[in-house]
């Protein structure tokens, strides 16, 4: 029973050793540099024991996408529904500020997920799937929560509202990410709170219209 426990314990190790290597290399080099050899150099693990957990380069991809996204999870705001938000203004401020705090410490399933995202395949890697399902949750998730923070209003005029507003927030964590990679001068902490009250304000301007 303990030698069971033991291997057991042995296998998951040895699988988490085999995604966190293979995250750091698909973060640097992508999907077409990835290989299942330059993952053992890393791991010094046998091409037997990636392939004892993993079929194949496209699936360890696909496993290597979803284990970026729980680490993300971890440090990201949790994008769930808010009873009775006392100020809209401030809720998206520290929404924002939390999400673009996650995409530095860690940034890691970003930069994957865009490169998976720009990727161009006849035949779509599994990977590509994987992260545009993710991201298409997540998307749900924030709309969710901004058909909260636009309380009032025409309900279906808010869920417009709010589905722009998903679609635009993903494209703000983009480019926050692209902005941080490239300028370390960024002064992130005033530039997210710019953001946040530019969107609020739009958010307003485009309910008062159906008004």
């Amino acid at each position: 029973m303990r030698k069971t426990a033991r291997r057991h314990q042995q296998g998951e190790e040895s699988r988490l050793r085999i995604l966190d290597a293979t995250l750091a290399i698909a973060a640097e080099r992508g999907y077409d540099g990835t290989s299942i050899a330059l993952v053992t150099e890393a791991t010094g693990l046998p091409p037997s024991s990636v392939y004892w957990h993993f079929r194949n380069k496209d699936e360890l991809l696909a496993e290597t996408l979803e284990h970026s996204y729980r680490r993300w999870r971890e440090t990201a705001p949790t994008w769930q529904d808010r009873v009775g938000i006392a100020d809209p203004a401030e809720e998206i401020r520290d929404r924002l500020h939390r999400a673009s705090r996650a995409i530095v410490v860690s940034p890691e399933f970003w930069r994957l997920g865009l490169m998976l995202g720009l990727l161009n395949r006849q035949q779509e890697p599994t990977a590509r799937r994987r992260y545009l399902q993710v991201r298409a949750d997540t998307r749900s998730a924030i709309q969710e929560w901004w058909e909260q923070v636009l309380a009032d209003g025409d309900p279906d005029r808010r869920s417009l509202v709010a589905g722009r507003m998903a679609r635009f927030h993903l494209m703000v964590m983009d480019g926050l990410y692209l902005g941080v990679r490239s300028d370390r001068g960024w002064r992130l902490d005033r530039l997210v709170d710019l953001i946040a009250d530019g969107v609020y304000a739009q958010a307003r301007t485009w309910l008062k219209e159906a008004a």
